[in-house]
């Protein structure tokens, strides 16, 4: 396919599919905001006219139809305008800052807020904050941002980094993939990426330096492969992964609405939801119920804690919108400043701070608020309670009889209520490895392979140069699943598993036949990963447990699952 020689990266895979095409290179310069003259005018002008830009933009998506990323650009249209940007750059200009260092220290300052949340999704918004303030230097600069939306030609993208409002304003008839060297899987540009059905590779070092425009790449987002100047035989193979791709997509079709099986062990996948369009969306992908309701979102961009009338009326929505439970975990914010109205000192490390669980002390009636609501719209609803970052026997014996008491308040106030079920999240070893003596305490587990697989192979999964480390199926990470999932089947309770692992079709088969009950994705993967424990073979399911446990590395694991009668 090309005369020049055929080169292969690496990335991290960040939405599934596969494109072959002719690339646009955009290598994205630093800008100078110059000195100006009333540098509080200036910026005052500047946040206006991006947050107008972004509105428009935010327009267009939502009358294409790309509900997801209209939702994220309308968030960075309110940011631009947001009174804690405003205040953070008057700081630092009343400090003597120029204008371009006092947009730095507030992107840093509000970067480390929303980075410090252990919410992969949520956390991402920290990009939210570095793409706001990038187009506000480059109004400022009189650069032109580039519109991505003009591409006219299939072809494949490859940036250094790519903001939320680029990737909205693709054409998915034209952007057949991107890969960039720069983000992360649960980044806003692979959400979108997904929500587009367009391929994506992040993580991809080099690729900027290494393509040129014109030359024919590439990539499969559900692996990180990435080739440039393939040969004709690696194009024949990549068109060949296409072509099975989206094969499995329009078959996965059978599946939307039905219960699958492994063996005569039956398997729900939920969908993981964190805002009201994500409800709706698995209602729409027929998904079992919502396995993990992040509520975190309730939380952020205010300058007080949501009110309990409030939290009572989203939580009675996502209620009532399935026949099956919805699953809502109390809020999980980071250690370092997550809300303005949370002060707390910062910490060394947020991901192994006073976050979660641990946080509610700190802030009795935050949580108690949220516990109210939650227990009033489980009096009409199937609604379960989770708790997040727990790590011993004693708190959750602690937060149990809390929430008690929280309830016998209520009952004593005449108020309507239930308790719902109340389960925890599996995320921290400790748990995991005395989940014998943890579940007599419980109702169910849902395992966080996300959180769980940082803190197991110690690894601070925002941290891109330890992506080698953040495999969830790594022998290691599979064992304290293994452990959790026996613990609660002698207990007579229900597990599941969330996060990206559980989405992974290798995973999928894996925690299936190690007897997990839930599998909890995104709405758009429900069907596939129903598709994938329907193709798994129960008689081999005991020896792909064992041998993938066996195994030394991830590899050898994923290698074990994908062919279960081989031996380690």
């Amino acid at each position: 396919m090309s005369e020049s020689p055929e080169v292969r990266l690496s990335g991290t895979p960040a939405s599934a599919g596969v494109a072959v095409g002719p690339a646009i290179v955009i290598d994205s310069q630093a800008v100078v905001v110059p000195d100006l003259e009333d540098p509080a005018d200036a910026f005052s002008e500047a946040s206006a006219a991006v947050s107008r830009q972004l509105e428009a933009m935010c327009e267009t998506a939502r009358a294409a139809g790309r509900a997801e990323a209209g939702d994220v650009l309308e968030a960075q249209a309110l940011m631009a305008q947001d009174p804690m940007l405003a205040d953070a750059v008057a700081a630092a200009l009343g400090d003597g800052a120029g204008l371009g260092e006092a947009l730095q220290q507030a992107r840093q300052q509000i970067e480390e807020l929303f980075a410090a949340i252990d919410d992969p999704y949520i956390a991402a918004r920290a990009q939210d904050v570095v793409e706001v303030t990038e187009r506000i230097s480059r109004w400022l600069a009189g650069v032109d941002v580039p519109d991505l939306g003009q591409i006219a030609e299939p072809s494949v993208l490859v940036a250094r980094a790519l903001t939320a409002a680029d990737t909205a304003a693709l054409d998915p008839a034209c952007v057949l993939g991107f890969v960039t060297e720069a983000g992360g899987p649960t980044s806003h540009v692979a959400i979108i990426a997904r929500s587009l059905g367009v391929a994506a590779v992040v993580g991809a070092a080099g690729i900027v330096e290494r393509t040129r425009a014109g030359d024919p790449v590439a990539i499969d987002g559900a692996t990180g492969d990435v080739v440039i100047h393939p040969t004709e035989v690696t194009a024949e193979a990549f068109a060949a992964r296409r072509e099975a791709f989206e094969a499995a997509v329009a078959a996965a079709e059978q599946f939307r609405g039905m219960s699958v099986a492994l063996g005569e062990h039956r398997v729900d996948v939920p969908a993981n939801a964190g805002s009201r369009d994500d409800v709706e969306r698995a209602v729409e992908a027929a998904a079992d119920g919502i396995g993990l309701l992040r509520t975190e979102f309730l939380f952020l961009d205010r300058s007080d804690a949501p009110g309990e009338d409030e939290q009572f009326d989203f939580y009675s929505f996502a209620g009532a919108s399935f026949s099956q439970p919805v699953v809502i975990r109390t809020f999980d914010i980071g250690g370092d400043k997550p809300a303005p109205y949370l002060g707390i000192a910062a910490e060394e490390n947020p991901f192994l701070g006073v976050r979660g669980a641990r946080l509610y002390r700190e802030f009795p009636e935050v949580f108690e608020t949220q516990v109210r609501a939650i227990l009033r719209a489980a009096a009409d609803t199937q609604i379960c309670l989770m708790l997040p970052m727990v790590s011993t026997v004693t708190e959750i014996g602690d937060l149990r009889g809390w929430i008690s008491e929280i309830a016998a308040e209520l009952t004593a106030r005449g108020i309507r209520h239930e308790m719902p079920p109340i389960g925890i999240m599996v995320e921290v070893p400790s748990v995991a490895l005395v989940a014998d003596a943890v579940a007599p305490h419980v109702d169910f587990f849902s395992i966080g392979t996300n959180d769980l697989t940082q803190y197991a192979m110690a690894a601070d999964r925002t941290n891109t140069a330890l992506d080698e480390f953040q495999d969830p199926l790594h022998p290691a990470v599979l064992a304290l699943c293994e452990r959790t999932v026996a613990a609660a089947k002698r207990h007579g309770i229900s597990v599941s598993v969330c996060g990206l692992a559980a989405a992974d079709p290798l995973g999928a088969a894996v925690f299936a036949a190690m007897g997990v009950d839930k599998l909890s994705v995104s709405p758009r993967t429900v069907n596939l990963v129903k598709s994938a424990i329907a193709a798994t073979e129960a008689s081999t399911a005991e020896e792909m447990v064992r041998t993938a446990l066996a195994a030394a590395t991830a590899d050898e694991a994923r290698s074990m699952i994908a062919n279960p009668t081989r031996s380690p």
